[in-house]
């Protein structure tokens, strides 16, 4: 799979999504019409004669008109409702935020696999969400982006299926994130809930039209009654009409990357078994998967299994079938499941709870390696492109490695600011004291003492770690109040601004934190996609691959020059432009800034041209240092495109503490 094809397909699905809508509400306009003039033929006696009394262009224009604005006013509010990011349906549904200091075993467990695989994927944790009173097996992943994702389970499928069966899970609603599915996924919500609006609106009609008919006796009365009940009737078999098209839109979309996750989530595990053991345990349970909230059937598409029973134009495709593809030798049985017997126990299935014990022995501390590793251009561009099954090792190897002071400081309020701020402090001694001095007259005195703590053992980390740990600091950082955000986001531009030499990775990293968490607190939508050609954004890769070869190769002109033409060629000869190399006064922070933030705005595949440009240049003497392909990694997050670690770069030395 390729992470940029398959976005570049959920945006083109978008478009299909649209016309399919379109066709729906021109459908449902004939059909309002025909009831309008129905009941205008009832009740009309003054027909001109000779006239055609179903042919009125004045009702066709009124009930066009009408119906039109009603579904698109519908859909635009219920899209602005879910403009909230994953959070809201992930409530609507009946979820409850996991607490990420929980002590319960299962919930743990739950959060050690979303962490691990967070870390692998190179994206932010999502917020995880348990639906405590469905006690079948199922999942789902919602949000806008990376920054609102949220991961939800079932009771059933947190407590029923054993770590290989739940990872496999998680992996498939991974696949969903990274391959763009959920942007495409709350945008059907939205646009249906226009359609199945006109039931409702059926549904209300009917209710005064019944309760009309009983309070009147007058004849007048008895008439309007009578009429307000057939307009009910006819509007609550549009709408359920509408939302019988909505499902065909639905199973359309849906069946076919529902496979595509299955395939993807035993790429990612190198674990068939895993999947395949939750898929027959569904089909063992009693409950299967169905869901019995009443938005599961407008968030049908969302779920890992079939929400409720409908054979008929069904989201997924059949549980045998999904078997099948998975196991092609599979007997056929399903496996016989029940809810556990909760019991205190520990979790023999994962590499820990709540991290290592701090100051017991040995802690296993993961420490930058500076010496290069050879990496071929193919094998970093299939780095970026998928997640692989060592890259999931690595998301494991890393979250059990960290000790549990690191964990608990990324899961609490001020632990969270203090971790980011200190991977973000200047590694030259006169730097950091002078930024040290302007952050203690910024933040409170614990945050400003945890910031020294952490820098002591975080500042000298390997860039992997660096990044993992803002990941996990992240969903904790979203609980900031709006006041509390705005400070911290002012003091991390104080930080960086500070010290007027501020390195490119430090930048990076903050454009990453600035990305997710202000895209979480001013609920900007994703950027458009404005550019699908190179022409319009010469300059600002220009100015990218510059940056990138200057780093890359300092203090060797020749080497700069070779690097850069390495990447220039790679654009050249996909796009036939004119690339030409930018001299350090042109490359400033400010440019670089302006650059991400267009190129946010560039086609999926564009982005992979660009990146792939860039592993050209840093690779060009045939080896990458972890903070070049980590700065790559930055590159990726800050133009909305984010990346898996590269696992080659990562020898991540253990290193004992006594």
């Amino acid at each position: 799979m390729d992470f940029f094809e398959h976005q570049e397909q959920a945006r083109r699905k978008t478009g299909v999504l649209i016309f399919y809508f379109i066709l729906a509400i021109l459908g449902i306009i004939a059909a309002t019409y025909a009831l309008a003039a129905g009941i205008l033929m009832f009740v009309d006696d003054g027909a001109e004669a000779g006239a055609n009394p179903l042919w009125r262009p004045e009702v066709l224009i009124y009930t066009s008109l009408g119906t039109a604005g009603i579904v698109f006013l519908a859909s635009a509010f219920k899209t602005a409702q879910l403009s909230g990011g994953g959070a809201v349906v992930a409530r609507e549904l009946g979820g409850r935020e996991l607490d990420l200091n929980t002590t319960d075993y299962h919930e743990r467990r739950l959060l050690n696999v979303v962490e691990e695989m967070a870390i692998a994927s190179g994206v932010p944790v999502p917020t995880v969400f348990v639906m405590d009173s469905e006690e079948s097996i199922n999942a789902f992943a919602a949000g806008k982006t990376t920054s609102d994702a949220v991961i939800g389970v079932t009771r059933g499928c947190m407590t029923v299926l054993t770590r290989d069966e739940l990872q496999g899970v998680i992996a498939h609603e991974f696949s969903h994130i990274l391959n763009g599915d959920m942007r495409l996924n709350i945008r059907l919500m939205g646009l249906l809930f226009g359609i199945l609006f006109l039931a409702l609106m059926g549904e209300l009609i009917l209710r005064f039209g019944v309760r009309g008919g009983m309070n009147s006796g007058r004849k007048e009365g008895a008439g309007m009654a009578l009429v307000m009940l057939v307009a009910g009737i006819g509007l609550l078999a549009i709408g359920y009409l509408g939302n019988f098209f909505g499902n065909l839109i639905k199973a359309s979309v849906s069946r076919q990357r529902e496979f595509l996750a299955d395939a993807s989530a035993v790429q990612f595990t190198r674990n068939p078994d895993g999947l395949a053991g939750a898929l027959m345990k569904i089909g063992g349970l009693k409950s299967g998967s169905t869901v019995s909230s009443p938005m599961a059937k407008d968030a049908s598409h969302l779920f890992f299994g079939s929400a409720f029973s409908s054979s008929l134009f069904a989201t997924h495709p059949p549980l045998p079938t999904r078997i099948q593809r998975l196991l092609p030798h599979w007997d056929g049985k399903f496996s016989a499941s029940r809810l556990p017997v909760v019991t205190r126990k520990t979790d023999q299935n994962t590499s820990r709870i709540s991290g290592t014990s701090q100051g017991s022995g040995a802690v296993s501390m993961l420490t930058d390696e500076s010496k290069a590793v050879a990496l071929s251009q193919p094998e970093a561009v299939e780095s970026m492109r998928t997640l692989h099954p060592e890259q999931v090792d690595l998301g494991q190897m890393v979250h059990s490695s960290l000790p549990s002071h690191w964990i608990e400081s990324c899961h609490s309020h001020n632990g969270a600011q203090a971790m980011v701020l200190a991977l973000l402090l200047a590694q030259d001694e006169d730097l950091r004291n002078s930024e040290l001095d302007q952050l203690r007259k910024s933040v409170d005195e614990d945050i400003y003492d945890a910031v020294c703590d952490l820098f002591c053992e975080v500042g000298a980390l390997h860039s992997t770690i660096k990044f993992s740990l803002v990941d996990l600091a992240i969903p904790t950082l979203r609980h900031l109040s709006r006041a509390e955000y705005t400070t911290f986001r002012a003091v991390t531009d104080q930080l960086i601004a500070s010290d007027r030499q501020v390195d490119l990775f430090e930048f990076a990293l903050l454009k990453v934190v600035h990305r997710h968490l202000d895209a979480y607190f001013e609920k900007t939508p994703p950027p458009r996609i404005k550019y699908r050609k190179f022409s319009p954004l010469i300059p600002e890769t220009e100015i990218l691959l510059s940056t990138l070869a200057a780093l890359s190769h300092r203090d060797r002109p020749d080497e700069i020059r070779s690097a850069f033409e390495g990447a220039a060629g790679e654009i050249r000869k996909s796009a036939n432009v004119s690339i030409a190399f930018q001299t350090a006064e042109k490359c400033g922070l400010k440019e670089i800034d302006g650059a991400l933030g267009k190129f946010d705005r560039a086609s999926p595949l564009l982005k992979r041209q660009l990146l792939v440009a860039a592993s050209r240049s840093v690779l060009a003497d045939g080896a990458v240092s972890s903070g070049e392909a980590e700065l790559i990694r930055a590159i990726a997050d800050a133009i909305g495109c984010p990346i898996p670690p590269f696992v080659k770069t990562a020898p991540l030395l253990p290193v004992t503490n006594s």
